[in-house]
């Protein structure tokens, strides 16, 4: 386990981090015990693809913020216009305007050429948010905003206007009065009040700490998805004819290699800020079976 604590006093911990944990007798109705115990809302789905129902699930249908595990929906836009000629894998683009970090690309030099497979791969696996803002201007909200009703997210209008991350951060980071309009606004009202929004300099001139304090706007200014809209999403990714989409899921898959190796494919892509976290994998047993899980 790993720890951090304030530099200051009071000297509180920050954040813990337990790896390598395993459970000992467990079944699906302990585990959803240990979360109805946990505060706050939350909720799970362990989902065999392609079959009516979940294997085990508690409050699956409700709409949870997801953080990063929005960048879902992104992969699966790409995909679609790769495999209809629209883009390439190897089509090379200009990195855009700098979001904050998680990832690596909001430190590289302005518009740096990049492939668009690595802008993917840096996006799933380092959940980077320049390279995924990159990636949304480059698909375009709208075709994105389609796959997240393709997919069948059961409430899309929780998810949309699809937000880039710069979008986020700078919302959050506007006034209260910006903010109280913008949740309350329906999703024309959301779009006209983005179109105003200047994101690139509200970013340049922001207080970061502020996102290391409390909860921020997290019941308004996020994605949301359910446990199975995320299951479904992975569903769409996992029938992709196109290889390069698992094997980007592949590459962090963020399981302790004992556990991972009673897999034949294990995919991961999480979100989190204070107050918000996702997990999700998707991946197949050794006889083929498909399994979404998803936790919030």
């Amino acid at each position: 386990a790993t720890f951090s604590i304030e530099t200051a006093s009071p000297y509180r911990v920050t954040s813990l981090r337990i790896t390598s944990v395993t459970p000992i007798g467990d079944n699906a109705e302990k585990i959803a015990a240990d979360f109805a115990s946990l505060p706050g809302r939350s909720g799970f789905a362990i989902v065999r693809l392609g079959d009516a129902g979940p294997l085990a699930t508690a409050h699956g249908d409700e709409q949870f913020a997801i953080g990063s595990t929005f960048k879902l929906w992104v992969l699966d836009a790409l995909a679609e216009d790769i495999a209809a000629g629209r883009h390439r894998w190897d089509e090379v683009v200009r990195l855009g305007p700098r979001s904050l970090p998680s990832g690596l690309t909001q430190d590289w030099p302005p518009d740096a050429p990049v492939t668009v497979e690595t802008l993917a791969t840096l996006m799933i696996s380092m959940s980077d948010n320049t390279a995924t803002d990159t990636l949304i201007r480059m698909i375009g909200r709208d075709r994105i905003a389609d796959r997240v009703r393709a997919t069948g997210h059961s409430d899309p209008s929780r998810m949309l206007p699809f937000l880039t991350t710069a979008e986020t951060f700078a919302m959050k980071l506007a006034p209260p009065a910006t903010r109280d309009a913008y949740v309350q606004a329906d999703d024309a009202g959301q779009t006209r009040i983005l179109a105003a929004l200047d994101p690139e300099k509200t970013l340049k001139s922001a207080d970061v700490a502020v996102f290391a304090g409390p909860p921020l706007a997290i019941d308004g200014v996020e994605w949301f998805a359910s446990p199975n809209d995320i299951a479904r999403v992975f569903d769409s990714l996992r029938r992709r004819s196109d290889p390069r989409v698992l094997q980007i899921l592949g590459v962090a898959p963020t399981l302790p290699k004992e556990l991972r190796d009673r897999f034949a494919f294990v995919g991961y892509k999480g979100g989190s800020e204070v107050g918000v976290i996702n997990l999700s994998w998707l991946v197949r047993t050794p006889a083929g079976e498909w399994i979404a899980v998803s936790a919030s």
